[in-house]
């Protein structure tokens, strides 16, 4: 059974500049060395899940962080932490993926205007793993907090993934859930070995091709992944108020096979 905590993105506005001029607040930072500087705003969640938002020109930067609290951040495979651009092309970058990691570090939480500041950094890679996109000298400054726009995960609700790859356990130690640009993005590690899935965050109930279209699948190895070329998706529910999804999937592709597996996630959508 599988229950996977989505993060909503944040987002924020990207516009060129070079460095910061004032003191509202503020986020910037180096894409693959082209400079981004812009607004921010950040939402905290009921499980006190913080996100900063903003978009400009087709171009977004997630950042989700578990907490608001003064502290070091991990982004990676299984992390609730995470990292995520969207091109302005619609190609995403996450640092959900086998090969993502980098960190966010909260220098400074104020109580009394409720912002807060820090520093980032990134390595984040396609959902097939085919490009990378480096984050370098990531700055947030003065980013306010608004607080109570999320929901509490159901604690009856169960999280975990499992699957039979050739004929083999696999029991996802990690799991991490991205909603981003209007798809679930989730991703199961188990020791070297990876499950990808994207599809649609209001898919209703019914079966899907997991190699068609906005429905993919991918299975990794030691960081190298391989696309499913046939494969289902059953969605028994998906309930997009409260972010729980139930169903059954199973695909294979070139050299490994995925048999038949219960679905349970919970996401947090935005």
């Amino acid at each position: 059974m599988q229950r996977i905590a989505l993060f909503a993105l944040l987002v924020f506005a990207l516009f060129s500049c070079e460095d910061v001029q004032d003191n509202n607040a503020i986020i910037q930072g180096n894409a693959n060395d082209v400079f981004l500087k812009g607004g921010a705003v950040a939402t905290r969640f009921d499980d006190g899940t913080v996100v900063i938002n903003g978009s400009s020109d087709g171009e977004e930067l997630t950042i989700t962080l578990t907490s608001a609290a003064v502290g070091t951040y991990a982004f990676g495979p299984g992390s609730a932490n995470a990292a995520l651009f969207t091109d302005a092309s619609g190609e995403s970058y996450s640092t959900a993926t086998s090969l993502g990691n980098g960190e966010a570090n909260i220098s400074e939480s104020s109580s009394t205007d409720n912002t807060i500041s820090g520093t980032f950094n990134f390595n984040a890679h396609t959902f097939a793993l085919q490009d990378t996109l480096n984050f370098a000298r990531g700055v947030f400054f003065k980013v306010p907090v608004i607080g109570g726009t999320g929901t509490v995960d159901d604690p009856s609700f169960s999280q975990g993934m499992s699957a039979t790859v050739d004929g083999a356990s696999f029991e996802a130690v990690t799991i991490e859930g991205i909603n981003v640009t209007g798809n679930i993005v989730v991703t199961g590690v188990d020791g070297t070995r990876t499950i990808n899935m994207r599809f649609p965050n209001t898919v209703t109930p019914g079966d899907y091709d997991l190699a068609l279209g906005e429905f993919e699948a991918t299975y990794g190895i030691d960081g190298v992944a391989t696309a499913g070329t046939s494969g289902t998706l059953t969605i028994i529910s998906n309930n997009v108020g409260t972010g729980e999804i139930q169903g059954t999937f199973s695909y294979s592709g070139d050299a490994f096979e995925i048999t038949d597996e219960p679905l349970q996630s919970s996401t947090k959508n935005t």
